[in-house]
């Protein structure tokens, strides 16, 4: 499939700006979730809550983010000590509501009620959940967005989860996270102190279904503070890998990926955060490698 198979027709802006509002929201609950699981100490964990607000709060927002909600689980959890497994379903359900939202907002207006029932009829759930994503709740939002109100019939017996394309999910998260952590120093020393302080944290965040050494490296790279065009690139690049990952395994129906190259929407799905030609032009190129190898 070619690049212009996607449509370019954009969602109103109130509908797209509302999407938009309400995936930072809950990326920023999983963001901060992750943040308190992952500290390495009380002590650690004490001192981001008392330091957040001069760092984290006038980076954060410039890249659209929620800092409340970022400061929340950070803050809350101060007083009984780092947990990555309590963090974990916490992310899990953050991260299924920004999913959610992405794959009911990526299609175009006009055609989105048989879209959704597309969606609704061939997403399985097993593959989803091998994404840390809540295949019911999900796939029933896609329902619930049909004209006409579908049960789902998810075939999950007959889905095999690709350990590969869940190690690339989680890759591209690790990154994201790890980015949107160093983005908020405002001064080289920053910096280096949360790298100094990323060595001893790959555990926790391997605890929450990370690539802790990923995430690591991610901060440590970042040498200078980053402007906020920079940050806001960071969180558009793998935001859509991640998208890009789990859409395009989310079906074992046979043509799965030229149906999404026919009808997802690239300026829609500009309009809620995404690179919506570089998620056009992966998912097209993945179905013409799939046709070819059929």
């Amino acid at each position: 499939m070619k690049l212009a198979s996607f449509t370019m027709r954009a969602m109103p802006l109130s509908m797209s700006a509302f999407a938009l509002q309400d995936i930072m929201t809950n990326f920023s609950s999983s963001f901060g979730w992750a943040l308190a699981g992952s500290a390495a100490s009380t002590k650690q964990l004490e001192n981001m809550c008392d330091n957040i607000t001069e760092t984290g709060h006038g980076m954060w927002a410039a890249q659209g983010l929620i800092p409340e909600r970022i400061v929340n689980p950070v803050c809350n959890q101060s007083h009984s000590g780092p947990n990555a497994t309590l963090a974990l379903p916490w992310i899990v359900y953050y991260n299924t509501r920004v999913f959610s939202t992405q794959i009911t907002s990526a299609f175009a207006r006009q055609d989105k009620s048989a879209d959704m029932e597309y969606l609704c009829d061939n997403l399985r759930y097993r593959l989803l959940d091998g994404f840390g994503i809540e295949g019911a709740t999900a796939i029933n939002t896609t329902c619930n967005a049909a004209a006409q109100e579908r049960s789902p019939r998810p075939e999950a017996a007959l889905a095999m989860i690709d350990k590969d394309a869940t190690d690339t999910y989680q890759d591209a998260l690790s990154r994201l996270y790890g980015f949107l952590f160093a983005s908020s120093a405002c001064t080289v020393s920053e910096l280096d102190d949360y790298c100094a302080i990323a060595a001893h944290q790959i555990t926790s965040w391997d605890k929450m279904t990370l690539n802790g050494t990923l995430v690591e490296e991610s901060i440590c790279g970042v040498k200078t503070p980053m402007s906020p065009k920079a940050a806001k690139t960071h969180f558009r690049e793998w935001m859509s890998k991640a998208f890009i990952t789990i859409v395009g395994n989310a079906s074992n129906v046979d043509g799965w990926r030229a149906w999404l190259c026919e009808h997802l929407d690239a300026d829609s799905m500009e309009a809620i955060g995404l690179d919506g030609e570089a998620v056009a032009a992966q998912i097209c190129n993945d179905a013409a490698s799939a046709a070819v190898i059929l």
